[in-house]
């Protein structure tokens, strides 16, 4: 069996409890892998969450960017008994998530998934909800629970086409404290020989933790998208890999290909 990754060392960046899967395909690939978690989900204990929860048969479509608002939000929707047990229920909501991760999550809790884009980012939801519509979405009632920090394109260009949009900050993404001190015995113990980040928030929370550490931009960084890039890039870093889908697995693959070439 190949396994591209033997001896070679991947930092993971993204948050402790979105690690596990991430972790198993690159050590199945053969990579020795560690783990500097460069957020942390903190949910927001959020008035404005419950009466979103609690007027759901007054929505359309319920649109998660994130597994993680998918997570917080449909164990608060359980935790209020907003969710119904029917799911063929006609005042329940459709659902469109941002990719299959996300999609994974709100099956896990026995809902079904009307549209994942084929573009797993903002610009790819808007671009097959519009054509799943013909164009119109005069109207439309749709719920976005999401990060308190995220691109505005989404939820600005559906209200420029005439959907009434309810944006609910329901999490933060924050630098966990541990992470500080870590940080820098990693890079003095065991550099890695590359570097991944699986959003925006991963890319501009490890610059932060970086800060005083010498030529961190030297070091060769995996990305798994083009807003990931694009942030990465705005902040000088060695892009080496972006795979072509926006998946973990894609991800995984993509590095392997890099490496195997690199070696040859």
């Amino acid at each position: 069996m190949t396994r591209p990754l033997e001896n070679r060392t991947i930092l993971i960046t993204r948050a402790r409890n979105q690690a596990p899967d991430f972790r198993r395909l690159l050590e199945q690939q053969g990579a020795q892998v560690l783990e500097l978690p460069t957020i942390e989900i903190r949910p927001r204990p959020d008035p404005e969450l419950d009466q979103a929860v609690k007027g759901l048969d007054n929505c359309d479509w319920l649109m998660f960017t994130s597994a993680n608002a998918a997570e917080i939000f449909l164990d608060r929707a359980r935790l209020l008994e907003r969710l119904p047990r029917d799911t063929d229920n006609t005042v329940f909501p459709r659902i469109c998530t941002i990719g299959p991760a996300t999609a994974e999550k709100v099956r896990n809790y026995g809902y079904p998934v009307d549209l994942v884009p084929c573009l797993y980012q903002a610009e790819g939801v808007l671009k097959d909800f519009l054509s799943l519509h013909e164009g119109d979405i005069q109207g439309l009632r749709i719920l976005l629970p999401r990060a308190s920090e995220a691109r505005e394109v989404l939820p600005r260009t559906l209200r420029d086409q005439g959907a009434e949009v309810n944006l609910v900050p329901i999490y933060d993404t924050v630098i966990p404290e541990e992470s500080h001190a870590k940080l820098a015995k990693v890079f003095q113990t065991d550099a890695p020989d590359m570097i991944t980040f699986t959003s925006s928030s991963t890319v501009r929370n490890f610059v932060a933790l970086a800060e005083g550490i010498e030529e961190i931009t030297r070091f060769p960084c995996a990305v798994i998208g083009p807003i990931t890039a694009e942030t990465a890039s705005e902040n000088s870093l060695d892009i080496r890999v972006q795979p072509e889908e926006s998946t973990i697995p894609d991800l995984v693959e993509a590095m392997g290909r890099y490496f195997e070439k690199v070696g040859s």
